[in-house]
């Protein structure tokens, strides 16, 4: 037994001595194991973890790899000092896959489809057209559905027991009237078909025998395929999970549209959907425009505004570039959506406090450089913000600015570089830009670089009748 391989099996003992499970990483490292050992390699280096990292061609599954060899490189630091540990970013992060959401329509046309698989008189068209109709109405993974028990199921209460699937949870998922009838006569059919039953699982073969996850999906790719949401041949479309997505998301929208507090009430929709955390419900506000336009709407709501507006007015026109711009055009992930979500309620609460007015009272004139200068030192000073997290909530703004210069017919600033870098990075100076073509000479901006501090000059055009007239510089950091 190799040294590695033996290092191996103390770390997993370790971890699953603290409580984890711990199965998928152990699996994952004994690949890697044997990965050294066909390389006589008894110490981690970042060139050979770093090629066993990438040496699967789906790139979603190297950060996962990723994560499992750090950790146990990590480990193995204290007891071999030559062993390297690869950095945290050495793969791009795994971007979460957009889910479908799928119309009532489609869904009916799934469960009709199932219902006409071959033969005519088997038990197989009934049990998929339970099982993925269990799903849609419950939000369940299909691996859950997959592994009810008769005994999980019961009818008589309309109450589904889910026992320490992921995360190690149970959880008790209360059944619909009209849900009760469907499980309840599939229950007669698979009975009378069986006769005596073969295994304990709820949803069976036709033989009576288990659901195999792999054969589950074929019949839903033919499906599928069958109705018209996916092409023949192609890998992508919309998944199985994606029906546990729809429920979520269609859930949210209900609430929005009957007034509830969705806030209060997603922690229930958390326990029902058995999430670990509550933040990864709140994911599903960005999963839809439509949670989006609710959500603005509840924004306006809460500071007791009028949806009627101006069409350059600030509210509506963030409002569309969330919507219009980052999701149907862009289709950015979650975590960039949230990240300028927080911006933008961070510039908001600025914005009241300094200028006394909630955010439809703003407009695009109230975001000039000063006052955008005033919320990035203010994300510093009292909230001690790095300088890393103020460039990003300045990227947010500048990002919203291109749309909202299209939009408005009354300003249309021009940025330059516009950012904070250490003072190790730049030296003190200026140089020169151009703002635009029809301007008929160039502007030079100022640098000083103060500690950690850099002050770089914007200079806006402001737009007249004819051609560009009235000048204007300011500063981040200061008045220039």
């Amino acid at each position: 037994m190799s040294r590695l391989r033996t290092a191996l099996e103390r770390y997993v003992g370790m971890r699953q001595g603290l409580g984890y499970k711990y199965d998928g990483p152990a699996r994952r490292l004994a690949e890697f194991v044997i990965f050294m050992e066909a390389r006589s390699a008894e110490t981690i280096t970042t060139d050979l973890a770093m090629e066993w990292v990438t040496s699967m061609g789906r790139q979603p599954s190297w950060s996962i790899r990723l994560v499992d060899v750090r950790c146990f490189a990590q480990h193995l630091t204290h007891f071999d000092p030559l062993t390297e540990v690869l950095p945290s970013d050495a793969v791009p992060p795994a971007r979460r896959t957009k889910p479908y959401i799928y119309s009532e329509v489609e869904i009916q046309a799934l469960l009709a489809a199932a219902l006409s698989l071959p033969p005519a008189d088997a038990l197989r068209r009934w049990t998929y057209h339970c099982l993925f109709g269990l799903i849609a109405v419950t939000g369940l993974r299909h691996s859950e559905a997959l592994g009810l028990l008769r005994a999980d199921v019961d009818l008589d209460q309309g109450v589904l027991t889910i026992r320490e699937i992921k995360f190690g949870k149970s959880r008790l998922v209360p059944l619909h009237a009209t849900t009760i009838a469907v499980l309840s006569d599939y229950a007669a059919r698979r009975d009378a078909h069986l006769g005596t039953p073969r295994s304990p699982y709820f949803f069976v073969a036709e033989q009576g025998g288990r659901l195999l996850h792999q054969y589950v999906h074929r019949v839903f790719w033919r499906l599928s395929r069958q109705i018209g949401l996916r092409q023949e041949g192609n890998r992508d479309g919309p998944r199985i999970h994606d029906l546990r997505h729809c429920f979520a998301v269609q859930t949210l929208i209900n609430w929005h549209r009957a007034g509830e507090d969705v806030e209060r009430e997603l922690p229930v929709l958390s326990t029902f959907l058995g999430h670990a955390n509550v933040r990864d419900t709140y994911w599903y506000l960005s999963a839809a425009p439509e949670l989006m336009n609710h959500a603005v709407r509840r924004l306006d709501k809460r500071w007791e505004v009028s949806v009627m507006r101006r069409t350059n007015d600030l509210a509506v026109l963030i409002e569309r570039w969330f919507t219009d711009r980052l999701l149907k055009h862009r289709g950015v992930s979650s975590n960039t959506i949230a990240s300028y979500r927080d911006t933008f309620r961070l510039l908001f609460a600025f914005a009241q406090t300094r200028l006394g007015r909630s955010p439809s009272q703003l407009t695009l004139r109230d975001l000039d450089a000063p006052f955008i200068g005033a919320f990035l030192e203010d994300l510093e000073t009292k909230r001690s913000a790095s300088v890393r997290t103020r460039n990003l909530r300045l990227t947010a703004i500048r990002s919203s600015s291109d749309m909202r210069r299209s939009r408005s017919r009354h300003i249309a600033p021009t940025f330059s570089v516009c950012s904070r870098y250490p003072a190790s990075d730049v030296t003190n100076g200026s140089f020169s830009f151009s703002p635009g073509p029809r301007l008929k000479r160039s502007w030079t901006v100022r640098i000083e670089a103060r500690g950690w501090d850099v002050a770089i000059t914007l200079c806006y055009c402001w737009p007249r009748k004819r051609g560009y007239g009235s000048r204007r510089s300011s500063t981040l950091t200061e008045t220039r």
